[in-house]
């Protein structure tokens, strides 16, 4: 089928048109720990391989 330069108009997603006014809310108490438990073993792994693969080499 060729393309005739007509196309259709966009519409928004239904669910982004039924976005609240307030779009940002608070981390529960469970997400604010698990990111900290991220956080903290990706900087205890960062020192991990710099002394492994700096210090030791």
């Amino acid at each position: 089928m060729a393309n005739t330069g007509v196309s259709a108009p966009i519409r928004p997603a239904a669910r982004e048109e039924a976005i609240p006014e307030q779009e940002w809310f608070d981390l529960q108490p469970i997400e604010k720990k698990l990111c900290g438990y991220s956080f903290g073993l990706g900087v205890a792994l960062l020192v991990v391989f710099i002394v492994i693969f700096e210090v030791l080499h």
